[in-house]
């Protein structure tokens, strides 16, 4: 292949999985909707300095849980306004526009190092700063355009966060849906040993997504953190389990048991792909036969294990013990995923109703009956002479 082949091939190369169609959507709206505005109300300096604040924090939207959208948007937004607001007071006054500028640009360079996003927020402030600074404002014209674009920011940032209420747990999901994916997917091809740890980046990315979710108290937010936790644990469960189908492999007498491990891998990565799917959103799809396989071939580990030498029967026994123990964590990750589907939600809220209130899981008699005890951390607070420490 020729350089210049490979060149005009890099160029007009398209990434699909890079494109989003929703997010250019509300953002194009959020940029016309000012200028639009402008027109119509014979102000089109005003809609156009709105349109430029929605534009440039438009750069910072993206398809992350919406906690962080949401602070990573206005931040942008009160940074572009304060661009616009100094570029046209300073104007005049160069020596001070020149300082600004080193300011900004210094503090840009700095946020490389908080990562890519925070880089170019920083870059869109210092180029906002530079164009409004060749146009002088009075103090009042520099505070009015500073809060017309960030007037054009916030509704840059209300398109973004719009369906917040509906889709409220959405980007947490996807995070997660992409961790089983790619757990499923190791899962079936079952990896050797010299390989890292399957889903890295995507078990990293999970636990950033989720990572806003610490202080949430709801019943969603614990489904997605006790799904983050089961799936790091099968994702320990299936590198131990894939390095014990080489060891047998390689011990004399395994070649019949290393195909029942590397079965139960290929198992464990079809319920991977159903809870992967029911995150999604897509068609649930409760896989309980291959669970219950897997356990079936779980208990023939046990019985090849009984009949063989020492060695062997010490990796058949460890690779029963993590069968059974993946066999778990995938009906406790099935039965996860099932309820934090819209479905599922709606059948539990259905079965919470019709519990006495005391049962209920979502109430708050249930909550304090269950810390009414000496064991409770709640009950320690509230009754310092309950602590050992606090009779001596």
């Amino acid at each position: 292949m020729s350089a210049a082949t490979s060149f005009w091939r890099t160029v007009t190369r398209i990434e699909v999985s890079k494109i989003a169609p929703v997010q250019a959507l509300r953002n194009a709206v959020a940029i016309a909707l000012p200028l639009g505005a402008g027109v119509a109300l014979a102000n089109i300096a005003g809609g156009l300095i709105a349109c430029i604040g929605a534009l440039n924090v438009a750069a910072s939207d993206g398809s992350d849980p919406y906690r962080f959208r949401a602070r990573r948007m206005c931040a942008a937004s009160l940074l572009v306004a304060l661009a616009v607001f100094a570029g046209g007071l300073f104007a005049r006054q160069a020596v001070v526009v020149v300082a600004l500028v080193a300011v900004f640009g210094f503090l840009a360079g700095l946020m490389v190092a908080v990562g890519t996003t925070a880089a170019d927020i920083g870059s869109i402030a210092l180029v906002t700063l530079i164009v409004f600074s060749t146009r002088p404002m009075s103090s009042r014209e520099a505070l009015q355009s500073g809060a017309i674009a960030l007037a054009g920011g916030l509704l840059q940032t209300a398109f973004a966060l719009a369906l917040w209420p509906l889709h409220r747990y959405q980007p947490e999901r996807r995070a997660l849906s992409a961790f089983f994916a790619e757990l499923g997917r190791a899962a079936s091809a079952a990896p050797q040993i010299h390989q890292a740890p399957p889903a890295s980046d995507q078990s990293t990315q999970a636990q950033t997504a989720l990572a806003g979710l610490s202080g949430d108290r709801s019943l969603e937010a614990e489904r997605c953190l006790a799904l983050l936790s089961q799936a790091e644990r099968i994702r320990l469960a299936l590198m131990m389990l894939s390095r014990l189908r080489v060891r047998i492999g390689r011990e004399p007498g395994g070649e019949s048991a290393a195909p029942i491990v590397e079965h139960c891998l290929t198992l464990a990565g079809t319920v991977l792909s159903a809870v992967a799917t029911s995150l999604a959103g897509g068609e649930a799809r409760h896989p309980h036969a291959e669970l219950e396989q897997l356990r079936t071939l779980a208990g023939s580990l046990r019985e090849a294990g009984g009949s063989t030498q020492a060695g062997l029967a010490e990796l058949l026994r460890d690779a029963r013990l993590q069968a059974e123990a993946l066999a778990g964590q995938l009906r406790s990750a099935e039965e996860l995923a099932d309820h934090i589907a819209p479905e599922g939600t709606a059948a539990f809220a259905q079965s919470e109703a019709a519990q006495p209130r005391m049962l209920r899981l979502t109430g708050a008699l249930a909550l304090l009956r269950a810390n009414l005890s000496l064991d409770s951390a709640a009950t320690r607070c509230a009754w310092p002479s309950a602590w050992p420490s606090a009779k001596s």
